[in-house]
C-alpha cells in the first residue's frame, strides 16, 4: 500500500504536466479519510490530450524516470516507482465508450492529498460513475457505500445525483435503474 501523502508528491509533479481532476477510487480513500491507496490514480486531464499530446507526455515520463504503459482502454498510463513499490497513475479523456460529463469535471473540488491540493470529483458523481460502468466491481463496490451510507459513515447527496445522473444522456435511464437496485432509490 501507497500513504496518500506520496501520492500527493507524485500528483504534485504531474501537476506540472498538465491540470487534472481525479475521478477514481481514490475519490472514496479520500472521502474515508483512508492513509493508504490500494489501486491505481485514475485522472482526468483538463489541459492536454492523451492523443495529441503522447509526446508531451512521453518526455514527462523520461524526465521524471516514469515508465510508461497503457490503461485497458490504450489511454497512457505512468508506473511511478515509490520505495519499494510501484504507483500506477491513469490518463483519462473522454473516449469513446469512457464518457465523464461536463458537469462531473466542473463540480469537482479542492482536497488535500498529502501536501497537495488535488481537484476531485464529489462522491456523488463518482458513484453515478462507477453506476454507469457497472462491472462486476463497480456493484461490489456500490453495495459498500449503500452499506457505509447506511451505518451513517459517509453521506451522500441524492439531490446532486438526481441532477447530474441526467448529463449521462442516454445511459441515465440505466444507472437510475441499477442504482435503484443496489439501494440508492431515486
Amino acid at each position: 500500500m501507497i500513504q496518500l501523502a506520496q501520492v500527493g508528491d507524485v500528483l504534485k509533479e504531474l501537476s506540472s504536466l498538465t491540470d487534472f481532476v481525479i475521478i477514481g477510487d481514490t475519490v472514496l480513500d479520500v472521502t474515508l479519510g483512508r492513509k493508504n491507496v490500494e489501486s491505481d490514480i485514475d485522472v482526468f486531464l483538463t489541459s492536454i490530450s492523451v492523443f495529441t499530446d503522447e509526446d508531451v507526455i512521453d518526455d514527462f515520463s523520461q524526465r521524471h524516470g516514469w515508465d510508461l504503459g497503457k490503461t485497458p482502454i490504450d489511454t497512457p498510463r505512468f508506473l511511478v516507482p515509490i520505495a519499494d513499490d510501484q504507483l500506477q497513475i491513469d490518463l483519462y479523456e473522454n473516449i469513446q465508450d469512457f464518457f465523464v460529463p461536463p458537469i462531473v469535471i466542473e463540480s469537482s473540488t479542492e482536497k488535500k492529498i498529502g501536501d497537495f491540493s488535488a481537484k476531485i470529483i464529489l462522491l456523488e458523481d463518482y458513484i453515478l460513475l462507477k453506476a454507469n460502468a457497472f462491472r462486476e466491481e463497480d456493484e461490489r463496490e456500490l453495495k459498500e457505500i449503500v452499506k457505509m451510507v447506511g451505518e451513517r459513515k459517509i453521506v451522500i447527496n441524492k439531490e446532486i445525483l438526481l441532477e447530474h445522473v441526467e448529463h449521462f444522456e442516454e445511459n441515465s435511464k440505466s444507472i437510475k435503474e441499477r442504482l435503484n437496485s443496489i439501494g440508492i432509490k431515486f
